[in-house]
């Protein structure tokens, strides 16, 4: 995997290969100049959306701009279509998730848990994106539901990245979570459909899949410690993916 060092030599490599200037990509892409400077420099990184909008402007594909081509990650091993609905059965890597995490048994009871989770999601920013230590590339905000299919005392919800190593700054909590086999469905039209909704939300598909889909198909949730994930692939979190973890009956 690519780290943000490695990532802004080849964004400068394809920029130059196109004849643009940091001026000229910042206006196509509607950021600063400064923020591709950021970039090139490996300052930071780019968001899923704007590493899109990238690969676009540049004629790139994302994997070839990450160089993520002949990189092993998550496996689709098989595809389920109910209606025009797409499922997916993914074989997903060990991950390290970091951020910030609340857990309920840190509250005196559940509802000051929920609270607690309100509150953060009210506020917009759970964390400086900045503060971490070697992000994977795409960036993508992931919501971390531990344990919400067990008991109440257990439960964990996180507002994370994926990133390469555990060794955080100060203040920033991480969570490994383990490979396992899961279940991969988008927040589009079809998928909502299913639920009798013309749009809906990433975490409306967890219980779509684990009282429908998994028995009419042979799985139930995984005992492995792997949990649920709301992977966003925009910047304004309104679509992305759900991830459930699954095993075989």
């Amino acid at each position: 995997m690519l780290n943000q060092k490695d990532f802004g030599k080849r964004l400068r490599e394809f920029r130059k290969r196109s004849n643009l200037t940091q001026k000229e990509i910042s206006a196509k892409i509607e950021v600063s100049e400064q923020a591709i400077s950021k970039w090139e420099n490996g300052d930071c990184l780019p968001d899923v959306y704007n590493l899109k909008l990238l690969a676009s402007v540049l004629n790139v594909s994302i994997d070839c701009l990450l160089d993520t081509e002949n990189e092993t990650g998550e496996k689709v091993i098989e595809t389920i279509k109910i209606n025009e609905a797409v499922f997916e059965i993914v074989e997903k890597p060990a991950a390290i998730l970091a951020g910030k995490i609340i857990y309920a048994k840190d509250f005196s009871d559940i509802s000051g848990f929920n609270s607690a989770i309100d509150a953060v999601m009210e506020e917009g920013k759970p964390f400086d994106g900045k503060l971490l230590k070697d992000t994977v590339l795409p960036v993508s905000d992931i919501h971390l539901s531990v344990n919400f299919w067990r008991s109440e005392e257990s439960r964990a919800y996180g507002f994370v990245r994926e990133v390469l190593t555990d060794c955080q700054p100060e203040g920033i909590d991480v969570y490994k979570n383990p490979a396992s086999l899961y279940i991969r469905a988008h927040t589009d039209r079809s998928t909502a459909q299913l639920m009798a909704k013309e749009k809906c939300e990433i975490w409306e598909l967890f219980a779509y899949i684990r009282d429908y889909f998994m028995p009419s198909h042979g799985f139930r949730m995984a005992e492995n410690g792997a949990q649920e994930l709301e992977v966003f692939d925009t910047f304004e979190h309104k679509s992305g993916y759900a991830y459930t973890p699954a095993m075989l009956r």
